[in-house]
C-alpha cells in the first residue's frame, strides 16, 4: 500500500477532476471556528506606545499555546518554576487544534524515529507506545495506528487503494516511479561526511555535508527535471506529496526539502509483523496530543491573551480580548512560540531570515453517514486525483480498535490557498460550497446527507521550506539558525526554525528552550 510518505510518483499534472456544476451555495449550516485568531492576530500589527511598568512576575511566561510552546511547559515540569502559557486564541493548540470531536488542522503522526527521542517519550507518558523492546524500538497501542485501507485515491471514477494514480499511470510512470523509490531507500539510510543521516527528524540532526545541504540551492521541480522524472503521473504525486506538507507544489520548494519528505523517517517498531501503517491518528487528529500535553501544564493556559510587546529584559505587555486596557508582568525568561514574523513585531527587530508560511483552508462536513463511491471502500484518507484540494479525513475510521462503517462521521477537507487576502475575502458559505464541489465528482449525493459545515483559516498554516531556507551559511552553520539567537532572555520556539511544520519540529523546538531556561533559571 502507498501511504502519504511513502509515496512515490510526481509533480506538476495537468489532469482536473471533472466536478459536477451543483448551482447555488450549500445549503447547510455553516459557521466560522476560530475567527477570533485573525481580529485578535491583528491587533499586533499596531504599535504600543503605553508600556506601564510590569505589576506582576513569573518565571517563566510562554508566548503561543500551539504545540512548540505546550511541549516547552511539558519539559519544565518539576524544575521547581511558576510557568504561564499565554494564547491568542480562546483555546491552545494553534494548527493542531480540533473542533467539535474532529481534526481541524494537523491530523496525523508519522511513527518517530529512534532519533526523536522526545516525541518517543510523550507518546510513552501518554500511553500511544506501550513499552520497549529490549532494543529500544516501541511497541504501540493498537488504538492508535491508522486502520487500513490508509489512504484511497479517487481516479478514473472509482477508488484505488493508496495514493498511485492506477489506471492513468502509464508504463513510463510506473519505470520512473520504482526508480525514484530505490532512489529514496538509498537516500534513506545514507549519511553524511559528518557521520549524520542525510536527512533526519529532527532536522537539527541532518548531515550538514555540503553535497547533500547544495540540494538546498535548487527546486524540487528542477532536480526531478534533471533527474528524467517527468512523466505525467509520477509527477503529479510529487506535487501532491509537496502540497500535502508544505502548502505549494515542487517549484516553490527546495529539492533538498522535497528529498527530506521521503527519506527523513525510519521508524523501528518493536512489533514482530508489519504494522500495516506507519500513522498514529486519532478522531481530533493531533488535537488528541494537544489536549494531553495541556494536561500536564501545572496551571490553565491563559486565553483569550493578544500579547502586544516583549523586551529583551524579559517585560512583556498585553491586552485581555474585549479590553483594551494594557498590563505587565514581568519573567524571568520569555520563550515566544508564534511565527518569526509575530515575534518581529513583538520585540520590535526583525530577523534576518522570515520564512514564508503557506495560508490553508480547512472544512469540517458532518454527515449523517459515510459518503457512497465505487471501488475501495471508505478510507481515512480520501484523495482525488487532480483535484485542487487535498481531500479529505474522516474521523469516524481510526484505530484498529474503533473503526465504525456506518453511522454519523465529519469529513475534513483540506486546501492550501494562493494567499492571505483570498483566505479572508472567502465566506463561510463559498469555502463550504468549494469543499462540496469539488469532492461530488467523487460522491454526486454529499449534499444530502451533509448536516453542517464549519471552516477554519489558518493564516500561517506551514512553512514553506523555499531554496536556500536550508542551506548552510559561510561558517557551515544551519542558514535558520539565525532565528533562533536570543535576544536577551527571551528566547523562540516554532517549526519556522526548522523551515517544516511538523509535529516533531515544534516540539523539538519547544523542549530544546525549555532545557535552555531551565539551565539558566536553576542550573540543572
Amino acid at each position: 500500500m502507498t501511504s502519504r510518505r511513502s509515496l512515490l510518483g510526481g509533480a506538476g499534472a495537468t489532469a482536473v477532476v471533472a466536478c459536477a456544476p451543483i448551482p447555488g451555495p450549500a445549503a447547510i449550516p455553516c459557521d466560522t471556528v476560530a475567527a477570533e485568531v485573525m481580529e485578535r492576530g491583528h491587533r499586533v500589527r499596531s504599535p504600543l506606545a503605553d508600556r506601564p511598568e510590569p505589576a506582576d512576575s513569573v518565571d517563566v511566561a510562554i508566548v503561543g499555546g500551539g504545540v512548540a510552546g505546550l511541549s516547552a511547559a511539558w519539559a519544565l515540569r518539576g524544575a521547581g518554576l511558576t510557568v504561564e502559557v499565554v494564547e491568542l486564541a480562546d483555546d491552545v493548540g494553534g494548527t493542531a487544534r480540533s473542533s467539535h470531536g474532529a481534526a481541524l488542522g494537523a491530523h496525523y503522526l508519522t511513527l518517530p524515529s529512534p532519533e526523536c527521542e522526545h516525541v518517543r517519550a510523550m507518546l510513552h507518558e501518554f500511553g500511544v507506545i506501550e513499552a520497549f523492546d529490549g532494543d529500544g524500538r516501541p511497541r504501540y497501542a493498537a488504538s492508535a495506528l491508522c486502520l487500513a485501507p490508509e489512504e484511497r485515491l479517487f481516479v478514473g471514477g472509482t477508488f484505488v487503494e493508496g495514493l498511485w494514480p492506477e489506471g492513468v499511470a502509464t508504463g513510463e510512470d510506473v519505470r520512473q516511479r520504482d526508480a525514484f523509490a530505490a532512489l529514496v531507500a538509498t537516500l534513506t539510510t545514507r549519511r553524511g561526511n559528518d557521520g549524520r543521516p542525510a536527512f533526519a527528524i529532527p532536522i537539527a540532526l541532518s548531515s550538514r555535508d555540503p553535497a547533500l545541504r547544495d540540494l538546498a540551492k535548487l527546486t524540487f521541480a528542477d532536480w526531478l527535471d534533471a533527474q528524467g522524472f517527468t512523466s505525467p503521473a509520477f509527477r503529479w504525486t510529487m506535487t501532491y506529496a509537496c502540497r500535502d506538507d508544505f502548502g505549494v507544489p515542487p517549484e516553490r520548494v527546495s529539492a533538498w526539502a522535497g528529498l527530506h519528505y521521503f527519506a527523513s523517517r525510519r521508524p523501528d517498531p518493536a512489533d514482530a509483523v508489519d504494522l500495516g501503517t506507519h500513522v498514529l491518528t486519532w478522531p481530533t487528529g493531533n488535537g488528541w496530543l494537544v489536549d494531553r500535553l495541556r494536561a500536564t501544564l501545572p496551571a490553565p493556559p491563559t486565553l483569550g491573551t493578544i500579547v502586544r510587546a516583549v523586551e529583551p529584559d524579559g517585560r512583556v505587555w498585553f491586552e485581555r480580548a474585549g479590553d483594551p486596557t494594557i498590563r505587565g508582568v514581568r519573567a524571568r525568561a520569555v520563550l515566544l512560540a508564534v511565527p518569526t514574523p509575530v515575534a518581529d513585531r513583538l520585540l520590535g527587530v526583525p530577523s534576518p531570515l522570515v520564512p514564508e508560511a503557506a495560508p490553508w483552508l480547512t472544512v469540517q462536513l458532518d454527515v449523517s453517514e459515510p459518503p457512497g463511491g465505487t471501488g475501495v471502500r471508505t478510507a481515512w484518507d480520501t484523495v482525488l486525483y487532480g483535484a485542487e484540494g487535498l481531500g479529505y479525513i474522516d474521523n469516524a475510521h481510526f484505530g484498529h480498535t474503533a473503526w465504525r462503517t456506518r453511522g454519523p462521521s465529519t469529513l475534513t477537507w483540506f486546501s492550501p490557498v494562493a494567499d492571505r487576502a483570498a483566505l479572508v475575502d472567502l465566506s463561510d458559505e463559498a469555502a463550504a460550497d468549494r469543499a462540496l464541489t469539488e469532492l461530488a465528482a467523487a460522491h454526486p449525493s454529499l449534499r444530502s446527507i451533509v448536516t453542517a459545515a464549519r471552516v477554519c483559516r489558518f493564516g500561517h498554516g506551514t512553512v514553506i521550506p523555499a531554496v536556500g531556507l536550508h542551506d548552510l551559511d559561510a561558517s557551515g552553520e544551519p542558514a535558520l539558525a539565525v532565528i533562533a539567537t536570543p535576544s536577551g532572555v527571551v528566547e523562540r520556539a516554532h517549526t519556522d526554525l526548522s523551515g517544516m511544520s511538523l509535529f516533531e519540529e515544534a516540539s523539538f523546538h519547544g523542549v530544546a528552550a525549555a532545557a535552555s531556561i531551565r539551565a539558566r533559571l536553576t542550573g540543572s
